[in-house]
């Protein structure tokens, strides 16, 4: 138990050192889940650049109440045993790129030449070993207020 609750702790403060003092709310902004999960929803009003990193836990990454930057954004994912829900608006272009190493990596967005050319862009570089990423296209009807 006393190994579970260290273990716990230090993943905490590596977490805590690896994403400083940025927010997800922030235009740029670095997240990790380690040994647990992470739920982050980012509202960020011209998204430029995310970090996230996964070590023996999980992640839901929502940028679906999020704006891109005029330039569009990149995003860098390193999943290590581990897995990440992406979700981004249908709107978008995703552009991912990807090196895989026992794990996968699927894809659920629209084929980016279907969008209109002045559609946001998004990379993704995905670096995922013995894990699992999942990309895909909030397609729910925005909900009228």
């Amino acid at each position: 138990m006393a190994v579970s609750v260290a273990m716990w702790l230090a993943g905490r403060r590596a977490s805590k050192r690896f994403q400083g003092g940025t927010k997800p709310d922030d235009d740029s902004f670095r997240v990790m889940a380690f040994l647990g999960g992470a739920a982050v929803a980012s509202k960020a009003t011209a998204l430029r650049s995310v970090q996230a990193k996964v070590r023996m836990g999980g992640m839901d990454l929502d940028l679906t109440g999020a704006t891109l930057s005029s330039e569009g954004a990149h995003i860098d994912l390193d999943v290590k045993a581990g897995g990440v829900e992406l979700t981004v608006p249908a709107e978008w272009r995703v552009y991912v790129v990807q090196h895989v190493v026992k794990g996968e990596v699927e894809v659920d967005v629209p084929d980016p030449e279907t969008l209109p050319a002045d559609a946001p862009i998004l990379t993704v570089q995905a670096d995922v070993k013995a894990g699992g990423l999942v990309i895909r296209a909030n397609t729910a009807a925005p909900v009228a207020a």
